[in-house]
């Protein structure tokens, strides 16, 4: 029987199934910890609650400790790509206060006396739309991702793109003589679902409510920034083109299980600086 593993997308002639979420992996991603597992994360509370699994005196008592205020907040401290859902939000609130979006938005010709507004800037929106539209993508397509590379690759992927986004947005700002100022996720966003579409290329998503794999609505991704790049409609193709190239460069190394040897050289690379 030939199956099809739902991490990397490689056909084997004998998949496995994984008994705790049901789904079939190749040999390298065969263990429940190679796949982040949420099925076992589920067992293993329920092994402890039913007392089928011992757990440490100390660690249970540590474990007590944290009370969660706010229902699904221990889920949301397991899951990076829904921290930084909330973190966004939060920022999103704090607009409020005079003056916090000029200090952390992006401003093409002040970088260098304000450098941390290259990352800032992912977490400041325009509009409650804005905001809605970029979360709702995060929201589905960040976990995905997560659970696929773990959460440290993530974070990479996310703040990497989101940086090579705002250095695409400067300099086609530099280029046109804008002065906008760039706020949003929209650059990382677009590394995490290039990533995606490289590390599991026959995903199905939606489009227009029209399923199709994810490499297609990539492509459509790119050549509606690619067509528009030139326009004035206050959004930043260049940094949604930038951030798609960083996570297609970061899906092909991690495929390639050379996502270390990738990170050496391109810090390197500052080194001719």
């Amino acid at each position: 029987m030939v199956g099809e593993c739902s991490i990397c997308g490689t056909r084997e002639a004998l998949p496995f199934t994984c008994r705790f979420c049901g789904e079939t992996f190749c040999l390298e991603h065969r263990l429940p910890e190679q796949h982040q597992c949420p099925g076992l994360i589920s067992f293993r509370e329920k092994a402890r609650r039913e007392g089928r699994l011992y757990v440490p005196l100390e660690e249970e008592r540590e474990r007590k400790k944290v009370i969660p205020v706010i229902p699904g907040i221990s889920f949301v401290r397991r899951n990076y790509a829904l921290t930084l859902l909330a973190l966004i939000v939060i920022s999103f609130i704090l607009k409020l206060i005079p003056g916090y979006s000029d200090l952390f938005a992006l401003y093409p010709r002040n970088i260098v006396d304000r450098p941390w507004t290259l990352v800032s800037y992912i977490f400041i929106h325009a509009s409650p739309f804005h905001l809605f539209f970029n979360m709702f993508f995060l929201f589905f397509f960040g976990p995905e991702l997560e659970r696929r590379i773990g959460g440290r690759h993530f974070l990479v992927v996310f703040f990497l793109s989101g940086v090579f986004a705002a250095f695409g947005y400067i300099f086609w700002s530099f280029f046109t003589g804008s002065s906008i100022p760039g706020v949003g996720a929209s650059g990382a966003l677009y590394g995490i679902f290039a990533c995606l579409a490289v590390l599991a290329p026959r995903l199905q998503v939606y489009f227009y409510f029209i399923p199709i794999r994810i490499t297609y609505a990539l492509i459509l991704f790119a050549l509606f920034d690619i067509l528009l790049i030139g326009s004035k409609d206050m959004i930043a193709h260049a940094a949604h083109l930038s951030g798609l190239a960083v996570g297609l460069g970061l899906g092909f190394r991690l495929k390639q299980k050379s996502f270390y040897k990738f990170l050496g050289l391109f810090f390197k690379s500052f080194a001719f600086f």
